[in-house]
């Protein structure tokens, strides 16, 4: 492929990530306020006052408007025109290191969606079914990518999940219903080896988190934490790189 066809293409991929960053931002607005976000239009959440699609176009509104509403003149956060960049760049970079487009796009969309789960999770501790729905047909579309066979990933649904949901009834509210899903969802996609080491990956980055706040006296010892992003960490790493984790486990100890 000739080097300016390629370069128009990362443009148009750039474009097109920043164009999806804006839309998962929508949903981590909308979603925990149980407002829609396909009908209605978008509105200025400090003026209330509706959005025209010219206000809408990612980074370049924010840059136009010169990082103020329109109509309220209200500040509007740098992190919007941010994560559209970075959204924007993550594709680009997913395309660039991944031959199969389709697949480069598939894997954005769940990078994408981790990222509005944590966000989430973090500001509201509820992880919104909607998003656990979107990642159900990301797996699905995945699953041709994958040489995890039926039985593990049928293992893979219930090897984490099924003991979190026998612990909620002995400690009630030890894990919230939304990890206990999410954990589902990537146990198919993943499988049962590499959702345990998923599963592992999480409890480490989290109870070295929670360390810290006990450490520093930020939090109490009965405060609950927000999971679902130590949770996406560590399925993105076992995704990623889990063979070689297993390979190097396997090498030292097996």
């Amino acid at each position: 492929m000739k080097g300016d066809m390629k370069m128009f293409l990362y443009v148009w991929f750039f474009i097109l990530g920043a164009v999806i960053g804006s839309f998962f931002q929508v949903c981590k607005d909308r979603l925990p306020l149980g407002l829609d976000i396909v009908k209605g239009r978008s509105f200025c959440f400090d003026c209330l006052h509706p959005l025209q699609w010219f206000d809408l176009i990612p980074i370049v509104s924010y840059v136009m408007l010169k990082g103020r509403c329109r109509y309220c003149h209200h500040r509007i956060s740098l992190f919007y025109p941010i994560f559209e960049m970075m959204s924007g760049f993550l594709l680009v970079l997913l395309v660039y290191y991944e031959s199969q487009v389709i697949k480069a796009i598939l894997l954005f969309l769940l990078i994408m969606d981790f990222i509005t789960i944590s966000l989430i999770d973090r500001q509201w501790q509820i992880i919104p079914d909607e998003m656990i729905i979107l990642e159900i047909f990301i797996v699905l579309g995945l699953m041709p990518y994958s040489d995890v066979s039926l039985w593990e990933r049928l293992i893979g649904i219930l090897i984490i999940s099924m003991p979190l949901l026998l612990l909620n009834f002995w400690i009630p509210d030890s894990f919230g219903g939304g990890d206990i899903k999410l954990l589902m969802v990537n146990g198919f996609m993943l499988g049962y080896i590499k959702i345990i080491l998923a599963f592992t990956i999480a409890v480490l980055l989290g109870g070295i988190y929670a360390s810290y706040l006990l450490f520093y006296k930020k939090t109490h010892r009965h405060h609950h934490i927000a999971f679902a992003g130590f949770l996406c960490v560590g399925i993105l790493i076992s995704l990623f790189f889990g063979e070689y984790i297993l390979y190097f486990y396997s090498y030292l100890f097996i």
